[in-house]
């Protein structure tokens, strides 16, 4: 019983206490506007009528003018601030008032007030809270004070009415979600000030199809905070002014570096210059150019990062100089119109998913320096019909070349210690493979579904390591391995190996091409040039 009645009293207090406010003053219009004392009670702070909590109901309606000043109790106070909530879920205010005494307005302020239609804010406000405006669905034009530097967390998210909003160049960031699902916003002017733009700032905005820029060098500068942060994720298209759109985009000299999702989604894009003052692409800086043909990246420039023009359909052709040491992974993801690809001689690793799903590339040149192909560098590259690797990898990374359906002939170096899981799987096209001496490693389905495969070479005389679905079981049923001179008995008892219903010996010193059994009476091999009956 004691529990239950110390729980009362509890939850009484705190009832109390939800709707507490240090003084309410009635205006000459006859409004009750509430406050809290701040600064040492020296300054006032609109705040709730009535309630703190959200799920009580707000009051405020129509017309609201908070004043500069209110004397209580014979003292002048000033009206220093909008505090959180205060507003919050008027639905009936039609309209607010806010004097130059305001410098700061809180966190939902005036959140779902739906009844508002506009709203300007005095040059005195120097801070916005998270969601000030949030959800104000009726909200159609907002005036931004030159005073404001930032435009917070959430800050005008969910305002669907609104068309346009003025963004004076005192802005520096926009918040994470700012302008989220604004679905009315048809154009959005972003100055040369604005260094940071968070996430999802602009997500939602589907009515979004003009992104203003007149400085592209600053542009370049943005930091985004992920692809959804840029606005052309939803506009597509860029401009230098209301009314000139931006297709042959020429940076200016002096730009250093292009931002990550600098130009994230641009489709108007269709041609591109860079100067020779740019070191580094950014990540996804140009991913979903869709418009862009072509590319030429000067001697400058050291480094690609992941997803730079990925997804750019329409780029049929690429120079990547040898500055270029760093290609990051994606770089080229889904460029299913790149027909042919050059690695500069400083480039050491093909990235993960660098040319995933490019469909139509048929050729591929790899440098001299190349040491490691990654994860799925290749994966899909459907019109690939043979590779040459070069001597200086040492690794075939995990679904490195899975699904080059059309792939008849790949030249695995010497250099080559391991191949992953993968590697090569579902490259139906292939009928002979060469593993060189210095493979140690095979993974699990590196030449699994390789349907086509009659022979196999094996050429170091200890068995590399296999794991279960190395090769399928088709591969060693009708395959026939191939092995070095005086090493049939170890291959014949080594885990998987073993499972290759034919294994013949081969001197490895003189090895050309296997031809399949299919294609005359018996397997052989060439030598020097010469075929020779298979032991």
């Amino acid at each position: 019983m004691k529990r239950i009645v110390l729980f009362t009293l509890l939850t009484m207090l705190m009832y109390i206490s939800a709707f507490s406010h240090d003084i309410e003053v009635k205006n000459a219009d006859g409004v009750t506007i509430y406050y809290n004392y701040s600064a040492e009670g020296k300054e006032l702070i609109v705040t709730y009528q009535g309630s703190s909590y959200k799920e009580y109901s707000n009051e405020y309606s129509e017309k609201v003018v908070i004043p500069e000043t209110v004397t209580y109790d014979g003292k002048s106070y000033p009206v220093t601030s909008i505090g959180e909530d205060a507003f919050y879920s008027c639905s009936g205010l039609t309209s607010i008032k806010i004097p130059n005494s305001v410098t700061s307005i809180g966190e939902a302020a005036f959140s779902h007030c739906t009844g508002l239609t506009s709203i300007e804010i005095p040059n005195s406000v120097t801070s916005i809270g998270e969601g000030a405006f949030g959800a104000c669905t009726g909200l159609t034009s907002v005036t931004i004070p030159n005073s404001v530097t930032s435009i917070g967390n959430y800050t005008f998210s969910a305002c669907r009415r609104l068309t346009s909003i003025e963004i004076p160049n005192s802005v520096t960031s926009f918040g994470e979600s700012a302008f989220e699902y604004c679905t009315g916003l048809t154009s959005i002017e972003i100055s040369n000030s604005v260094a940071e733009i968070g996430e999802r700032a602009f997500f939602g905005c589907f009515s979004l199809n003009k992104v203003i820029v007149s400085d592209i060098a600053a542009w370049c500068r943005i930091r985004f905070d992920g692809d959804l942060a840029n606005p052309l994720a939803n506009a597509h298209h860029l401009y230098s002014d209301e009314n000139t759109e931006i297709k042959n985009l020429r940076l200016p000299n002096g730009v250093t570096s292009i931002g990550d999702y600098a130009f994230d989604y641009c489709a108007g894009l269709t041609s591109i210059e860079i100067p020779n003052s740019v070191t580094s692409i950014g990540v996804h800086a140009f991913d979903y150019c869709t418009g862009l043909s072509s590319i030429e990246i000067p001697n400058s420039v050291t480094s690609i990062g992941g997803g730079a023009f990925s997804n750019c359909s329409g780029l049929t052709s690429i120079d990547i100089p040898n500055s270029v040491i760093s290609i990051g992974g994606s770089a080229f993801e889904n460029c299913t119109g790149l027909t042919s690809i050059e690695i500069p001689n400083g480039v050491t690793n093909i990235g993960q998913s660098v040319f995933y799903y490019c469909t139509g590339l048929t050729s591929v040149v790899f440098g001299n320096s190349v040491r490691t192909i990654d994860y799925g560098a290749f994966i899909h590259c459907t019109g690939l019909t043979s590779i040459e690797i070069p001597n200086s990898v040492t690794s075939i990374g995990n679904i490195a070349f899975k699904e080059c359906y059309n792939l008849t002939s790949v030249t695995i170096p010497n250099s080559v210690t391991y191949i992953g899981c993968g590697a090569f799987e579902w490259c139906t096209g292939l009928t002979s493979i060469c593993i060189p001496n210095n493979v140690t490693t095979i993974r699990d389905e590196a030449f699994n579904y390789c349907r086509g495969l009659t022979s196999v070479i094996s050429l170091n005389p200890t068995p590399p390591i296999l794991e279960s679905m190395t090769f399928s079981g088709r591969t060693t049923k009708n395959a026939t391995l191939y092995v070095p001179t005086g090493c049939k008995a170890i291959y014949s008892s080594s885990p998987y190996w073993k499972d290759f219903a034919k294994i013949e010996e081969i001197d490895v010193n003189n090895i050309g091409i296997i031809i399949p059994e299919e294609e005359h009476s018996s397997s052989m091999y060439q030598l020097n040039g010469q075929w020779n009956q298979g032991k």
